[in-house]
């Protein structure tokens, strides 16, 4: 099954212009254009019932005729641009309404489990022009489009909002999308383009154009004002909004099993949780400690995962370097067989858990908290409380490395250890969000407790990894000559961490 994605850039500016794509002015670093033709493109977009996925700044649409007929799906990259993922036809006729179950995987995050359906019938006279640079390489596309729209109401069943009977909706719009230029040729485009005559459209997607040309304003969720309540609970809030974006972003390459997606999200995930933690104190007790816990409860899902991949990866390339008479080659290829077995089991249970009911309330619990953050009454104070919760984070880092050091080296310094890189990451997510309160004193603290962390985190995936190898080293059928391989690898895994956790305890100033 053929799919491809990318990410796009473009502005939509409502009209057309008066002159000829061809002949008008185009901006600097624009060498020529030329004429890419005219198109007509017939487009059915799907959603869901309460429109979730426009909502969320997604589209999902089928598209025969032109150049890029197929399926698109675009969501959201998190860098305020949108990656768009593509399907070709599969032969279908130009009714057909059944997405493709890949794209239905992809667009769960902002579906919520709800059916995906056909929303709005549009098609597109659209008129095309390539801008080219000095080497005739495409720097943009020009399209001039004359749009007809017409909304679909729900089907029986689909418990969606009412549709009325609309007319036939026509317009006409520019789009400029970038295809080998730069963010900087947009800003020139934007300015060359409202200089003859165009203006920015409201709505930059044809299907929110059309909804409200039928008398629904669907817009994406406004987020609450919360600079009255301080600099220290601005900061927070603000990074709670960053990293909850980024989760969903992430959904769907983790669906897909990109390189990292995991890790990604476990981290931002636990992001998530530990501010929530650290800062139970500026938000009313229950909605903060429950979300705590659904985050708690993801992050462990995810680490389901994220823990076979980690020990692949590291294993298989410490087996390369074993001497010649452990044959590395072969140690590292059956490390990796029986590892990424583990890993594709892992995330089949991972998606789905990916599409369950607790993972889709958890989102929208996330997306509430966000919006509409749930503060304490009264005004939180910038610096005097951003000190407060850093010195308390700082503390209790402290306190549980020096009761690990204590401990005679074995299993209960290895707890304690592992204890004391929690804290360490907690006050290292908190030291970032307060970067933008506590300036230069939560950088250089976010730096120490990430030596921290990182440094107690090898010291955890060495121990992590000797009781793998020693699991492994079990297995029924494990040749001799691989059961030797796996030992060796066993007794080098601590080589490191009393380096390791030398530089942690220095770090904590201990």
């Amino acid at each position: 099954m053929s799919t491809n994605a990318y990410t796009e850039h473009e502005l939509t500016f409502d009209g057309v212009l008066a002159r000829d794509l061809p002949s008008a002015a185009r901006p600097a670093g624009v060498a020529r254009t030329r004429s890419a033709g005219t198109e007509i493109l017939d487009a059915v977009y799907f959603d869901t019932a309460d429109h979730g996925l426009l909502r969320r700044g997604a589209t999902l649409r089928r598209r025969s005729g032109g150049h890029d007929a197929g399926w698109h799906l675009k969501l959201p990259d998190g860098n305020g641009g949108r990656r768009e993922i593509r399907r070709p036809l599969a032969g279908e006729g130009a009714d057909g309404e059944d997405v493709p179950a890949d794209l239905r995987q992809l667009a769960a995050v902002y579906a919520r489990g709800r059916r995906l359906r056909p929303t709005a019938h549009l098609l597109t006279h659209r008129r095309r022009v390539l801008w080219l640079d000095r080497k005739e390489r495409s720097l943009a596309e020009v399209a001039a489009d004359h749009v007809a729209a017409r909304v679909l109401g729900p089907a029986d069943g689909d418990g969606g909002l009412p549709v009325p009977e609309t007319e036939l909706t026509t317009w006409d719009e520019t789009e400029v999308e970038l295809t080998g230029g730069d963010e900087a040729l947009l800003d020139r485009a934007s300015r060359t383009l409202q200089a003859q005559g165009l203006r920015p459209a409201d709505h930059g997607v044809k299907l929110a154009r059309a909804l409200r040309a039928a008398g629904m304003e669907v817009t994406r969720r406004r987020r609450a004002e919360v600079k009255g309540s301080g600099q220290a609970a601005v900061a927070v809030v603000t990074a709670l909004r960053e990293h909850a974006d980024r989760l969903t972003s992430l959904d769907p390459e983790v669906r897909q099993d990109q390189e990292d997606a995991v890790h990604r999200m476990r981290v931002t995930a636990r992001r998530l949780r530990s501010l929530l933690r650290s800062c139970e104190k500026l938000f009313d007790a229950d909605p903060a400690a429950e979300l705590a816990g659904d985050l708690r409860w993801l992050g462990r899902r995810l680490g389901a995962y994220r823990e076979p991949e980690a020990l692949r990866d590291r294993l298989t390339g410490q087996a390369r370097e074993l001497p010649a008479d452990c044959a590395p080659d072969r140690a590292a290829r059956r490390l990796h067989k029986v590892l990424d077995r583990r890993c594709r089991r892992a995330h089949r249970a991972l998606l789905d858990d990916l599409s369950s009911h607790r993972y889709f309330r958890l989102l929208d619990r996330l997306e509430e908290f966000v919006s509409d953050p749930p503060l304490r009454a009264g005004k939180h104070p910038g610096a005097g409380r951003a000190e407060k919760l850093l010195r308390h984070e700082k503390r209790r880092t402290r306190r549980r490395l020096r009761k690990a050091l204590r401990q005679p080296s074995g299993e209960r310094q290895d707890e304690g250890l592992h204890s004391a890189r929690k804290a360490a990451k907690r006050t290292r997510y908190l030291a970032g969000a307060l970067r933008p309160v506590r300036g230069s004193d939560a950088k250089k603290l976010e730096r120490k407790h990430r030596t921290i962390h990182k440094r107690l985190g090898e010291h955890q995936d060495a121990r992590s990894a000797e009781q793998a190898l020693a699991e492994l080293a079990r297995i029924n059928g494990t040749p001799p000559e691989h059961a030797f391989a796996l030992g060796v690898l066993r007794s080098r895994q601590r080589d490191d961490s009393p380096a390791d956790i030398d530089a942690a305890r220095r770090a904590a100033g201990l």
